[in-house]
């Protein structure tokens, strides 16, 4: 299987802002040095979460550091961007890494979040916006030196397009892409592009059926089988983990970071996450915070992780992108967990690097001179 590491903490504030940045870089360059097979950073805006705010920064910031190591996004908003700057800023990623890049995208969050009326935009209409950008944007990804100008015709992005693609891209056909949903309709119609699935939080056992139905939506579709394995491959489910030396230590830190998620309400409920991770769904009177940390946590020793990421493996879920800075990311707290995973449980689920490009996937200009 394939583990990659989301780099998502929050931000205390203005004067935390570096330090959390700061972690994220040294952490991505410590996995990269380690051998997970991606490390992966998303965006937000206006609020104290990932306060990098802008992926591409971070992915131009750490190329150079990350050899076979792959970078993503998990994941552009692309409703709130207009295409030609994605699929330029893509390009220099993709270039930058030499083609080891998946650009994971999504139509946008709902809920109390506010970015619809930040932009303006009608989030009753939020997948009509997404599909639009992002056929605009395979459109200039495809878009070749002495192509006819290209037109911009949606009723979000207007205007002509008029030279090269640039810079170009490493692969020959644009970045890979992989769309973020864990809604059934919405993966049936990533599988229908041929598209990795980048799934949020979802029990174990909900991973394993949505990743089903996706490779069973992809193979009805008529997608190749190369493309088929390549998309099982990289499509994802992200998990947060806490690593300690006993499973008490592990929640402990589990508690420091994540213990005040907002999405729980403890005002009432008492119980502990150890206590909520181990809760009995179907009985439980109140099981929004039970359900929320089983969902999004895992917590225990190294060989109780072992056991969990081999369980998954079974289910057919070949690939997690997990979490070590989730929530108040204290760096110590985030060392701990990290480097006790690292050491003990990395080398012992059978974890592999992502396969290295073939000559076919990469645009010939490069072959021609030499450099790929």
């Amino acid at each position: 299987m394939h583990l990659s590491v989301f780099m998502g903490p929050i931000s205390l504030g203005p004067t935390f802002d570096k330090a959390m940045i700061d972690l994220c870089i040294d952490e991505a360059i410590a996995c990269a040095d380690a051998g997970y097979a991606m490390v992966t950073f998303g965006e937000q805006h206006l609020n104290d979460y990932e306060p990098y705010a802008n992926p591409f920064l971070m992915g131009a910031r750490l190329a150079p550091h990350l050899g076979d190591t792959w970078f993503g996004t998990t994941v552009v908003p692309l409703v709130f961007h207009h295409p030609l700057r994605v699929a330029e800023d893509s390009n220099v990623i993709d270039l930058l890494t030499r083609g080891r890049f998946i650009m994971g995208l999504s139509s946008g969050r709902g809920g109390p979040v506010p970015d619809f009326r930040v932009w303006d935009l009608p989030m009753e209409r939020k997948d009509e916006i997404f599909n639009a950008k992002l056929d605009d944007v395979n459109r200039i990804h495809a878009l070749r030196t002495g192509d006819a100008p290209l037109q911009l015709g949606s009723e979000w992005d207007h205007g002509e397009l008029a030279g090269r693609m640039m810079p170009a891209s490493w692969r020959v056909r644009g970045p890979l892409k992989a769309i973020g949903t864990n809604t059934d309709v919405k993966i049936d119609g990533v599988a229908r592009r041929g598209y990795p699935l980048f799934l949020g939080p979802c029990l174990p056992e909900a991973a394993a059926e949505k990743l089903a139905r996706h490779r069973a939506a992809m193979e009805e579709a008529g997608i190749p089988e190369q493309q088929r394995r390549e998309a099982a491959r990289l499509s994802l489910v992200t998990r947060h983990v806490f690593c300690g030396r006993t499973e008490e230590r592990a929640w402990e830190i589990a508690e420091a970071l994540a213990g005040r998620n907002p999405m729980m309400d403890r005002s009432v409920d008492r119980r502990s996450l150890r206590e909520l991770s181990k809760a009995d769904l179907t009985g439980d009177p109140a099981p929004r915070n039970s359900r929320h940390v089983q969902e999004w946590m895992a917590g225990g020793t190294p060989d109780q992780l072992i056991e969990t990421f081999r369980g998954y493996a079974a289910a057919g879920v070949e690939h997690v992108n997990i979490r070590f800075t989730a929530g108040t990311a204290d760096p110590a707290l985030v060392a701990e967990s990290y480097e006790l995973f690292t050491r003990e449980v990395l080398p012992n689920i059978g974890h592999e690097l992502f396969p290295a490009l073939r000559d076919d996937e990469v645009d010939p200009l490069h072959l021609a001179k030499g450099v790929a």
